[in-house]
């Protein structure tokens, strides 16, 4: 019973470590700039914690917001730039061990309808081996300006 614990023991240890992703994702900076304004940027982190350089692309996607009704709900048009060059970018290599930061520029469309919601989900995925980062959901509003008081 002794060496079915252990053996278990280190299995799930083993399953853990294995089970860390090696790129995380962190948002740094929200925007400034009011919920009226028509683009918002947003300022993102990729950490490295392997020991390895890692290729990797951004991933996005338009997803549910919750406690909202889908009939509410719009998508925004997504950039990706990189904060020392302000270059358009999905993919990059980042080194070991290192941070890259980049922003995430949230635009919506001139017809878009007011008193709607977005959620964005964007990931991290090693081009190598195909791992992901955790996800980020950021919410934004596209307000009605008639509501305000």
């Amino acid at each position: 019973m002794k060496k079915f614990t252990v053996l278990m023991l280190v299995f799930l240890v083993t399953l853990c470590s294995y089970g860390q992703e090696s790129l995380q994702l962190k948002l740094i900076k929200s925007s400034d700039l009011p919920n009226t304004s028509k683009e918002h940027i947003y300022l993102l982190e990729v950490v490295n914690k392997s020991d390895n350089s890692i290729d990797f692309t951004i991933v996005s996607k338009a997803t549910n917001c919750e406690l909202i009704d889908p009939a509410n709900q719009v998508e925004l048009i997504k950039a990706f730039i990189k904060v020392k060059t302000n270059q358009v970018f999905e993919s990059a290599n980042i080194g070991a061990h290192t941070t890259l930061n980049f922003y995430v520029k949230l635009t919506r469309k001139i017809d878009t309808p007011l008193g709607t919601w977005s959620c964005t989900e964007i990931t991290i995925i090693n081009d190598k081996n195909g791992n992901t980062s955790n996800t980020l959901v950021i919410k934004s509003h596209i307000p009605d300006p008639k509501n305000f008081n």
